[in-house]
């Protein structure tokens, strides 16, 4: 269902670690309206939905898609 590869799309490294800046980020993780958050309600979505077809795949997509997001944003807190 789900395939991980070690390259990341875009290689950013900042130039000096910023820890304010990756609080900032650390929110946008595990906030009220986080990635995870999102991640979630997509996965319990896309797992409970009755109709098999191109619905739960878009629901289920679309959640592997918000994984990605959680991956990038926290390898950028890890990296600041």
């Amino acid at each position: 269902m789900f395939r991980h590869t070690k390259l990341l799309q875009f290689e950013a490294k900042p130039e000096r670690p910023d820890p304010y800046y990756a609080r900032r980020l650390q929110e946008l993780i595990g906030g009220a309206y986080g990635e995870m958050t999102v991640t979630m309600q997509y996965l319990f979505q896309g797992w409970n939905c009755r109709i098999e077809g191109k619905y739960k795949d878009l629901i289920m997509d679309t959640a592997t898609e918000e994984i990605g997001h959680v991956e990038m944003l926290a390898t950028m807190v890890a990296r600041l």
